[in-house]
């Protein structure tokens, strides 16, 4: 499969809903705003679900990383909200939200360049029908949502010469299903034990058989995937 260029992939404008239609999208820079509007409604709504990986999530914390300079500044740190458009307040309420080393070595490949997806959460089915930001009904309600932020980091891959390729590490608290969902987003498992890239060791646990990465023709088919929703 051909590689896409590295330049002009869009991200994702609209999600499919439950009812059969779609709701507007609008990814921008994720900035202390939506941090602390997610630290205040969602977050709690996150917290009641001990299943969740992003249980006990702290944005007010993560947020502040894309600002720094120094080493981590060579990793190119940037955040993304994914919001939900469109909305009656005029408003674009977050969804979604993750954060990226923009510039990190490919898991499989050291030598390559890639993007690693340090933070990723979406929005629990109970906060997008109870938050009145939101305004939404069972109809409305968006479908793919981990999919399409996932997508964010590819999209921000291929954009930024990292050719679609994304690394992340599968958070224990997700347990199996959790690898297994990004298995299905055609995601490969690096091998445990195997010598993860070098750098601060903050960016990475130990080899533990739960990271996993895109390559890039595997990020290419993945991102055209979703070209209906761009």
């Amino acid at each position: 499969m051909a590689l896409r260029t590295w330049t002009g992939v869009g991200f994702v404008k609209r999600a499919p809903t439950v009812g059969g239609g779609a709701v507007d999208l609008r990814v921008s820079s994720l900035t202390p705003a939506h941090a602390r509007w997610w630290h205040s409604r969602v977050q709690p709504i996150i917290d009641q679900d001990h299943a969740r990986a992003d249980d006990g999530w702290n944005w007010m914390l993560y947020v502040p990383f894309t600002r720094l300079t120094g080493k981590l500044l060579d990793r190119q740190p940037m955040g993304y909200a994914v919001g939900l458009d469109g909305l009656g307040s005029g408003q674009s309420a977050p969804c979604a939200m993750t954060l990226l080393l923009g510039r990190s070595p490919a898991l499989d490949d050291h030598g390559r360049r890639s993007t690693f997806t340090w933070y990723l959460t979406t929005a629990p089915r109970r906060a997008l029908l109870e938050l009145p930001e939101y305004g939404l009904d069972e109809a409305h309600l968006p479908k793919a949502l981990g999919r399409i932020t996932l997508d964010v980091a590819v999209t921000h891959s291929l954009n930024h010469r990292g050719h679609g390729r994304v690394g992340l590490h599968a958070d224990e608290e997700g347990g199996d299903a959790l690898l297994d969902w990004y298995l299905d987003r055609g995601m490969t498992i690096l091998p445990k034990d195997t010598s993860l890239p070098p750098g601060p060791r903050r960016f990475f646990s130990p080899s533990d058989g739960r990271y996993c990465y895109y390559t890039a023709e595997a990020a290419v088919a993945a991102s055209r995937s979703l070209d209906n929703l761009r």
